[in-house]
């Protein structure tokens, strides 16, 4: 049987090789589908948000050491990218199974989600293949052109799927627009994006407005939508439009028109903070008092769409 680092380096690989294709597979047949499974499975899945930033680091420590390594002709710093770059491979398949197991035991869903998903599946396994790929091609090459006609646009290619999927996650947990809203106009003219978006409210006409449209769709988008729109939907519940805010999710209605107590959505931006339960979870952009005691008054008054904005709906205790 063959021994030494070599033959260690392949039964890494292959068997990393292996267990992505399991993955890939599992995600596949148990796709992200909106529905709550396993406590234990949403228990790990949870460890994700901190798992993830493992190979985060590693890989793009591996360059810098590369380059290092190079240029200070340290051929110590060369062995050390290439461990290091072995634990991210693998660090990003783990990542990649506790994100899958987050997605599908969560009552997550959504095609922003599912594609955060392949990607991390994808750069899993294109990590292992730059992995596998260094060492024989270093060996062969001399660490000269070869190596890096070869190795080089792997890495370059890891590196760009790695940013990719990290910016979906952050889509996801913050919105899609988290990164490019505070863009400047030059850079976002350079990058061909359109001018950043008017505040909802801001761009509804006072004089003929719905109460909705002015007053509460925007806190909504604001506070909600980040995990209930159409790419990340949480527990089938989405707030993007008034439509699907008043069909509900997975769990049955959210609102009751005229009784904001027997409203879930009520209940769930009144909890307190540190509850499982509390909206929105990630605790970014909360509801003030006065935006809850807002809501209250619109379901109370009928939860209507087309409510005018000058009619003040009665307080929840007169409502019946």
């Amino acid at each position: 049987m063959p021994s030494g680092k070599p033959f260690l380096r392949r039964a890494l690989c292959g068997s990393g090789f292996a267990v992505t294709v399991l993955l890939a597979g599992l995600a596949w047949r148990l796709p992200p589908d909106g529905q709550e499974h396993r406590a234990l499975a949403q228990f790990v899945g949870r460890f994700h948000p901190l798992v993830v930033h493992l190979p985060i680091a590693l890989l793009a420590l591996v360059p810098l050491l590369e380059l290092a390594g190079a240029f200070g002709r340290r051929d110590d710093l060369r062995a050390a990218a290439g461990f290091v770059l072995g634990l991210a491979a693998w660090s990003a398949l783990a990542a990649a199974a506790d994100g899958w197991l987050l997605a599908w035991s969560g009552a997550y869903s959504g095609p922003l989600l599912v594609r955060h998903m392949w990607c991390g599946i994808g750069l899993a396994g294109l990590s292992l293949l730059t992995a596998a790929v260094r060492p024989r091609v270093a060996a062969e090459a001399g660490a000269g052109p070869a190596f890096l006609l070869l190795y080089g646009p792997l890495l370059a290619a890891a590196l760009g799927l790695m940013v990719w999927t990290s910016h979906q996650g952050g889509a996801i947990t913050h919105g899609e627009t988290f990164l490019t809203d505070p863009m400047p106009a030059r850079l976002r003219t350079w990058l061909r994006l359109p001018p950043r978006a008017r505040p909802v409210a801001a761009t509804v006409k006072k004089t003929d407005a719905t109460l909705y449209a002015a007053r509460i769709e925007p806190l909504f988008l604001r506070s909600c939508t980040s995990c209930h729109d159409a790419h990340k939907v949480k527990g089938g519940f989405r707030l993007d439009t008034y439509a699907w805010l008043m069909q509900g999710g997975d769990g049955g209605p959210e609102i009751v028109p005229w009784h904001p107590a027997d409203s879930e959505i009520v209940r769930r931006i009144t909890l307190p903070h540190d509850d499982d339960d509390f909206m929105p979870s990630n605790h970014k952009n909360l509801l003030a008092a006065e935006d809850i005691h807002l809501i209250e008054q619109w379901i109370a008054a009928g939860a209507s769409a087309t409510q005018p904005l000058r009619a003040d709906p009665p307080p929840p205790d007169v409502a019946q």
